[in-house]
């Protein structure tokens, strides 16, 4: 029959005793972290400039959609004068005009702003200008 020694057994029981000390410690860790089904859609995503235009000037409509109650806060980079937060919703809705030259950023955020919760940009197209190259020099009756 074989025999256990003491010194074994020890670690064994330390080792399972770690283990489940882990895996406790991060099933509490995920607890405290926000969802991450957090998708966040913006309409428009694009805005097309044109060879005039100077800025976008539109009215743009920012969705979120959680899985489960959230604390949040959208934000624009560059822009700290527009916030918006929600305190446990699931779901929101915000709609603002903007000019803007540049694409644009919007995140929603833990209340605190320290945690990126999700991100979309807003692309700024900027139409080249189309140069139309002639083939030929035109005729000229006098040569």
């Amino acid at each position: 029959m074989p025999q256990l020694s003491l010194a074994s057994s020890t670690r064994f029981s330390f080792g399972c005793a770690a283990a489940l000390l882990l895996a406790w410690r991060c099933a509490g860790a995920a607890a405290d972290l926000p969802d991450a089904n957090i998708r966040l859609e913006l309409m428009p995503r694009i805005c097309t400039l044109g060879a005039k235009d100077r800025q976008c000037q539109t009215r743009i409509q920012a969705q979120w959609q959680a899985a489960q109650e959230q604390s949040l806060c959208l934000i624009i980079l560059d822009r700290p004068e527009i916030k918006r937060c929600w305190e446990n919703y699931s779901r929101g809705n915000y709609t603002l005009e903007l000019s803007f030259d540049e694409d644009l950023t919007f995140q929603l955020r833990d209340p605190q702003l320290q945690q990126i919760l999700a991100s979309e940009v807003l692309k700024v197209i900027r139409e080249a200008i189309r140069y139309r190259h002639k083939r030929r020099e035109p005729w000229n009756v006098f040569d």
